[in-house]
Formats: C-alpha cells, sequence, structure tokens
C-alpha cells in the first residue's frame, strides 16, 4: 500500500492504533545535505503495510502519534538514522526501540549484520537489491521501487519475531536492556555542540592560542551555515581551509583570498562574517580561550591486554558470539587503565548488564592473578583457578 493523501493515512494509523508492536523503517538521501532529505517512511504491524510519502503528505501527526506511544515497541535494523529523523520528527526520543541488529548480534548471528544477511538467515530469503541507490525524493516512484521499499518492514517483522524467540531460548532477554539504552538516550540525538566543533578538525593541536580562538569560532560560524542552508559543513570551507585561516587570521577581503581552497563566492557571500569571527577569536582573552582535553594514549604494559582478549575470545567461543560483541579492544585497554591506574570502574562497560556476567567480572580475577589461562589438551585456551597455596621452590 503506498499512501500520498491524508486521509489514506489517517485510515491506515487507525488500524494500526491498538498494535503494541511496529516494524518501521525509512528511505532518505543526505549526499548533499545536513539533514536527512526524507523520502518514504514504512510501517508494518505484522499485518497491515504501508509506505508513507512525506513529500506529497505534509501532515504526519497521526503516524508521529503513533510512533510517541510509549506503550509500542517500534522495531528497527541499524536504527541509528532512522531513529535521527524520526526524532526530529516528533521533537522527543522515541521509546522503546527494539534494533534487530544490535539483538542479532547478542545472539551470535555476528556483530553488524546486514539486513540482506538477517533476512536470509531467518527466511530463507535473498532480498533485491537493485533499488540500492535510488534517489527516493524523486517522484513519482515506480510500483518497483515502492514494493523495494515495503520489503523492508514486510521483512523486518516476521525477524523481529525470530530474535525475540531465539533471545528467550538462550535466556538473553534481559542482556538487551542496556543494549538499546543509547538509541532511547535523548542526549545522543541533540544537535551538535557547537562549543566543542573544534575537537572534529585535524592538526589543532599545532596552532598557537590565538589561533586556536579563531578556528573555534570559525567552526561555530560555519556549523550554523551548514545548518542555516541544509548543506554539508565541508561544501562551505574545507577543514584545510578553515586551519589556514585560523593560522594566517586575515584582516580584510584581499588577504581572504589568497586562503587555499576558499572559493571567491564564498568569500564574497560570507566574508563579513568569517572576518567577523577571526576578529572575535583575535579579540578572546587567553584566559578564555577554550581548553583543549590532555592528548593521553594509555599503553598497558606488554602481553596484559594480549591475555585479556585470549579470555574474551574463550568466553566468546563458549557464548557463541562474537568478541568484538563481548569485549572489543578499545574497552579491554581502558579496563586495563582503570586497573592500573587504580581508577574507579564503577559504571565501566564491562562491569554493567549482563557483560559484569559474561566476561568482566572473570577480567576481573584475571588482572588480581585469581584465575589463569592455559592451553589445553585439544589446543584451545582454557581458564581456571590459581591456588596461591603452592609452596615455592627453593634452590
Amino acid at each position: 500500500m503506498y499512501l500520498t493523501t491524508e486521509k489514506d493515512l489517517v485510515d491506515f494509523c487507525g488500524q494500526l492504533k491498538s498494535s503494541p508492536t511496529l516494524a518501521i523503517d525509512t528511505e532518505f538521501v543526505r549526499e548533499r545535505t545536513y539533514y536527512h532529505r526524507l523520502g518514504l517512511i514504512q510501517v508494518s504491524d505484522g499485518n497491515c503495510c504501508a509506505a508513507i510519502d512525506p513529500i506529497h503528505i505534509s501532515n504526519l501527526d497521526p503516524l508521529l502519534d503513533l510512533i510517541r506511544n510509549r506503550k509500542t515497541v517500534k522495531v528497527f535494523h541499524a536504527a541509528r538514522q532512522d531513529l535521527e529523523i524520526l526524532h526530529r520528527l516528533c521533537n522527543e526520543t522515541i521509546q522503546p526501540v527494539f534494533d534487530t541488529q544490535i539483538a542479532a548480534s547478542v545472539v551470535g548471528w555476528g556483530a553488524q549484520i546486514s539486513f540482506a544477511k538477517i533476512v536470509n538467515k531467518v527466511l530463507g530469503k535473498k532480498i533485491d537489491k537493485s533499488e540500492t541507490y535510488t534517489d527516493w525524493c524523486r517522484r513519482p516512484l515506480s510500483e518497483r521501487q515502492i514494493e523495494y521499499a515495503l520489503d523492508d518492514v514486510r521483512l523486518l517483522f516476521p525477524v523481529y519475531e525470530n530474535l525475540k524467540k531465539v533471545l528467550k531460548s538462550l535466556d538473553r532477554e534481559e542482556w538487551l536492556r542496556g543494549e538499546f539504552a543509547t538509541l532511547e538516550d535523548p542526549d545522543n540525538f541533540k544537535a551538535p555542540n557547537l562549543e566543542k566543533l573544534y575537537m572534529r578538525i585535524k592538526n589543532i593541536r599545532t596552532l598557537a592560542p590565538k589561533n586556536f580562538a579563531i578556528i573555534c569560532e570559525l567552526a561555530q560560524w560555519r556549523e550554523r551555515e551548514a545548518q542555516t542552508r541544509d548543506c554539508l559543513a565541508k561544501n562551505i570551507v574545507r577543514d584545510e581551509s578553515l586551519l589556514e585561516l585560523a593560522r594566517k587570521a586575515p584582516i580584510d577581503s584581499k588577504d581572504l583570498s589568497y586562503i587555499r581552497g576558499l572559493h571567491q563566492n564564498e568569500i564574497a557571500r560570507s566574508k563579513k562574517n568569517i572576518l567577523a569571527a577571526i576578529q572575535r577569536g583575535l579579540n578572546l582573552p587567553l584566559d578564555q580561550i577554550p581548553k583543549l582535553p590532555e592528548l593521553e594514549i594509555y599503553k598497558a604494559p606488554p602481553g596484559i591486554e594480549e591475555m585479556l582478549s585470549a579470555l574474551v575470545q574463550i568466553r566468546a567461543e563458549q557464548l557463541k558470539i562474537e568478541p568484538s560483541v563481548l569485549a572489543d579492544r578499545k574497552k579491554i585497554n581502558d579496563f586495563v587503565k582503570c586497573f592500573e591506574q587504580n581508577i574507579s570502574t564503577e559504571g565501566h562497560p564491562l562491569l554493567c548488564g549482563w557483560r559484569k556476567q559474561a566476561i568482566g567480572d572473570q577480567l576481573c580475577l584475571v588482572l588480581t592473578g585469581e584465575i589463569a589461562l592455559a592451553v589445553g589438551k585439544n589446543g584451545n585456551l582454557i581458564s581456571f583457578p590459581t591456588d596461591f597455596n603452592v609452596k615455592k621452590s627453593t634452590s
């Protein structure tokens, strides 16, 4: 079903009003724009299924009311960008959500599994990928394009139902509670902090304090311009040119023209604002210039991270999941750092939720010497308790 009128949307949403679960997907384009250009919203409750055209239907409130309903589970695959779009439309965080990609990683189907692979695994079907690069904002859409889009929710629903059964059979339903927390956290969908945008630019640590103050101002100006024009920030001024502006600190239009990569059209359009941003940076008192966080790269003592990674491999094999899902190298590095530098591990990802029992507690035992690792008869790594009562040999 392809909906292009508000009346059709109202009727469709009326059918879904009491549905406890909705499978949702979006089609969008974002190659050149700051915000997603939404082309379609597909929705299914397992029985009814529709592709909703937001270009033809300006009032999406009937659908958004369903999505806002905290009693309805919203199911996605690789939900992040869909949720970013819906968060902006609904002006609030979408809850509760279920991400089949995350759930699949928890049951051992692989980290970041694609929708095509998960559908093939669960339903034995191959998805037609011929419309992957469709411009979903162009009209009219062909019947083939609409059917392609509808399959994303038609097939998502049975995938979700299957995953629920697998999670229950493995007794891992509780594991997902913390996994979906970031998808339901409103802080993760806020507009970027303009005052911290400089952190995205490479080589800013090479700048003197005053020049650093300038690039902070320029980065804020560029981001506001990108939002206003609905274009990519790099299409206004690239990072390399922004860095050169900060280094050279030009004071007039003529000096701006010498900055490599700063196009004449942009100078004509924005010279006043660029020069004003540079001046604000120059005028900023030294004690008010933002401080860069310490660049600290922790290097663990030789062999420790490798030993813990070996334990992660053992546990991942026992649990039949990907080692990176259990504990990736970054988390292991941070865990060792906390242990070595006597930093509190309260709230550490490896000691929260299901990972605490699955791996975190055992990592602590290895670091405190209470369990050891060895190679078993079959050549596999095994872990075993250490015996601290063994007498030391004497010479």
